[in-house]
């Protein structure tokens, strides 16, 4: 090989190899920036043994249909007989779902006494309660089924609660016939209930009907010609007896004083 093709194979060697020296290294990518992943959520166990929490408006303790016991005290007339009050039931819809109160009954000493179907039913949502007022005429121990089932629903449930219904009235007014040594019993031409109390003033003489807890029962005419009498025993009197009336002497005496007459008493 001759000097011209040595030279000329050298050149091209050594300009590859200074274009290579020369070239400035390849940067490396860098990765883009970005927020970090997040995290996936962490799923707490499930405690199968867990008590479920309560309905709104229950209580751990209360579970369906809540029914609590109610008293009730009749409320009478001065004549004993007329006595009535309102039952107001209530009961509480802690089942977890919305349901219809369709039927009630009433139980009176086991027997039913009364049935009520509710149509459109009410429907009683979840924790909420139910109100129905029922009027009542006698005393007694009574039990209240309501009976209900979810909308639409086919089927039949029913809670019960107990009801005590008393006559405080009439039973305070015996109570106080006896301490004053009295009669309980029927009086007057309508024959209303009431007590016939025993006088602490009987036998004291009178000369007015108030003079007495009682009657004042007509005896004779005093000197001055007005009237005189005893207290009677007890307050009511029935049969026909002469009486001086309240007021009596507040009026001027006759002279000659008249013949006392009778008044029948009932």
């Amino acid at each position: 090989m001759d000097k011209t093709s040595l030279l000329s194979f050298t050149i091209p060697v050594l300009l590859s190899v200074s274009t290579a020296l020369a070239a400035p290294p390849a940067a490396t990518p860098r990765p883009p920036v970005g927020k970090p992943a997040a995290k996936p959520p962490v799923k707490k166990p499930v405690d199968v043994n867990r008590t479920p929490e309560p309905p709104k408006g229950c209580s751990p303790m209360e579970s369906g249909f809540v029914m609590t016991p109610i008293e009730v005290s009749l409320k009478c007339d001065e004549t004993w007989d007329k006595c009535e009050s309102d039952i107001p039931l209530r009961a509480k819809n802690c089942t977890g779902e919305f349901q219809s109160i369709y039927r009630l009954e009433m139980f009176e000493n086991g027997r039913r006494s009364l049935e009520l179907e509710f149509d459109p039913a009410p429907v009683v949502g979840n924790g909420t309660t139910w109100k129905e007022a029922i009027p009542w005429t006698t005393p007694g121990e009574l039990e209240a089924v309501v009976y209900f089932r979810p909308p639409g629903a086919t089927g039949e449930q029913s809670v019960r609660g107990s009801i005590k219904i008393a006559n405080k009235g009439l039973s305070a007014a015996k109570e106080a016939c006896e301490k004053c040594s009295g009669v309980w019993g029927r009086y007057g031409v309508n024959r209303y209930q009431g007590c016939n109390c025993k006088t602490t003033d009987a036998g004291k003489v009178c000369n007015d009907g108030d003079d007495c807890q009682g009657l004042c029962l007509f005896r004779r005419y005093d000197d001055q010609a007005r009237e005189e009498g005893v207290c009677s025993e007890q307050q009511r009197m029935t049969g026909c007896v002469p009486v001086v009336m309240k007021g009596q002497s507040q009026l001027k005496p006759r002279i000659p004083p008249p013949k006392k007459l009778p008044t029948c008493l009932d």
